[in-house]
C-alpha cells in the first residue's frame, strides 16, 4: 500500500465524515447550534497537516517550549492544582482503605464481590442472593458486609442495596414487631 492510497482513502473518509457532521449540525435546534458555536464544535475537526493533529504539530504547542514546564505551569494557578492535588489524594486513600479491606479478610473473593456490589461495579449482575449461596453465607450477611462497606467508603448505596430511607423504615417495623411479640409478663399475684 503506497502512501498515497492512504492519502486518498483518508481525503475520502475525511469528506464524508466532513459532509455528516454538516448535515447533523444543520438538523439541529438553532439553540443547540449556538450552544455548539459557542464551544467551537459547529465546525469538523479534521487533522489537515498530515501529522495527526489537527492544529498544526505538537512542537509548536507553547506547551513544548522549552522552560514551560507543565508541571511549573500548575503554579501558576494555584488554586486549580490543589483542588487537583486534593482531589487525587482522597482518591488515593478511598484507594488505600478498598485494598486494606481486600487483603485484610480472609475470605477475599467475597469482600471484592462485596465491594463490587456496594460500589456498583458488579458486571456479573450477582444479586446479594446470588453471591450469598456461592459462598455459603446468608444474604443478611452479605447485606451487613455491604452496609459496613459504603459507611466505610462515605458511598451512597448501589442499586443493588436498598436505600438509606428503606433500611430506616425495615429497622423501625423489625423493632416494633420484636416490641409486640414480646410476651408480657402477668401483674403480681397478691
Amino acid at each position: 500500500m503506497s502512501r498515497d492510497d492512504y492519502s486518498q482513502r483518508q481525503k475520502t473518509r475525511d469528506a464524508e465524515y466532513e459532509r455528516q457532521y454538516k448535515a447533523w449540525i444543520k438538523s439541529l435546534p438553532p439553540n443547540e447550534r449556538r450552544k455548539l458555536e459557542a464551544q467551537g464544535l459547529a465546525e469538523p475537526d479534521l487533522a489537515r497537516h498530515g501529522n495527526g493533529s489537527a492544529k498544526g504539530d505538537a512542537a509548536d504547542s507553547p506547551l513544548m517550549r522549552e522552560g514551560d514546564d507543565p508541571a511549573l505551569m500548575a503554579e501558576a494557578e494555584p488554586e486549580i492544582a490543589a483542588t487537583a492535588a486534593s482531589d487525587a489524594e482522597r482518591i488515593w486513600d478511598v484507594v488505600r482503605r478498598v485494598v486494606a479491606e481486600v487483603i485484610s479478610h480472609d475470605n477475599t473473593r467475597l469482600t471484592a464481590e462485596c465491594i463490587a456490589l456496594a460500589s456498583g461495579f458488579s458486571y456479573e449482575g450477582s444479586s446479594m442472593t446470588d453471591i450469598a449461596k456461592r459462598h455459603g453465607i446468608t444474604r443478611a450477611a452479605i447485606s451487613k458486609r455491604c452496609v459496613e462497606l459504603t459507611e466505610m467508603l462515605d458511598l451512597r448505596p448501589s442499586r443493588a442495596m436498598r436505600s438509606l430511607t428503606a433500611r430506616k423504615s425495615y429497622r423501625s417495623a423489625r423493632i416494633q414487631s420484636t416490641r409486640s411479640n414480646e410476651p408480657t409478663t402477668p401483674p403480681p399475684q397478691s
